[in-house]
């Protein structure tokens, strides 16, 4: 993955110290983080208004996705790579990690076309166990 500086700037973000706080704050560790926890790890350097609008514009941007289930965060590990993104989420330890499945896609998209739906996103969580936790 790319330096944060280069990551913000090749979504059209600027690369302010605050931004750059944020994604060390999601690169530390798979867990999703929420913006309070965010907010603890910068310690201070904005307040959690802040954090909030700056995830907002991250995720817009692709590099941070919400995992919805726990309204968390995690940073993108594949910002370069347009389309659906999943999670594969460990129910015991946390742990998220992000898949990309082209395949899933077109699938989701044909079950919403079959019933008259136009997504505009796609989230899929799988639940389950990673392999530390079996």
């Amino acid at each position: 993955m790319q330096d944060s500086p280069s990551l913000l700037r090749s979504r059209g973000l600027r690369a302010t110290e605050p931004r750059k706080q944020v994604i060390a704050a999601l690169s530390c560790g798979s867990v999703p983080r929420s913006p309070q926890e965010i907010f603890e790890a910068v310690e201070g350097a904005v307040n959690l208004v802040t954090v909030y609008r700056m995830l907002e514009d991250m995720e817009k941007a692709g590099l941070v996705h919400r995992h919805h289930p726990t309204g968390k965060f995690v940073l993108c590990p594949m910002p370069e790579q347009k389309g659906h993104h999943g999670f594969l989420h460990c129910v015991r330890c946390g742990k998220t990690e992000e898949f990309m499945e082209p395949a899933l896609c077109k699938i989701e998209n044909t079950i919403a076309k079959r019933a008259g739906f136009t997504p505009v996103s796609h989230l899929s969580a799988i639940d389950g166990h990673c392999a530390a936790c079996r």
